[in-house]
């Protein structure tokens, strides 16, 4: 894991994720390809080079009511290096 100085990413695609255990927020640009997570513990993280489609993926599982933090767990964590944000 990389930790470094990034700045958040806009509010203009976050989906808050009130009912999850384990995140707080999502947010992605499609521009850098950049998704943040932040979790209930505070920690914020950026997944670089996410595909687009990946985020749709997530965007219609939380909408067909599944875990947020599963989806982390499941197509994120496992295939992209997390960069924490101090």
């Amino acid at each position: 894991m990389i930790q470094m100085r990034r700045k958040r990413l806009t509010n203009k695609n976050k989906i808050y994720t009130p009912g999850s255990e384990t995140t707080i927020s999502l947010n992605y640009s499609p521009v850098s390809e950049v998704l943040e997570v932040e979790f209930t513990g505070g920690k914020i993280y950026h997944y670089l080079h996410v595909r687009p489609e990946v985020w749709e993926d997530y965007k219609t599982e939380v909408r067909m009511g599944g875990s947020s933090g599963a989806f982390v767990n499941a197509r994120i964590k496992p295939f992209y290096d997390p960069v924490r944000l101090e």
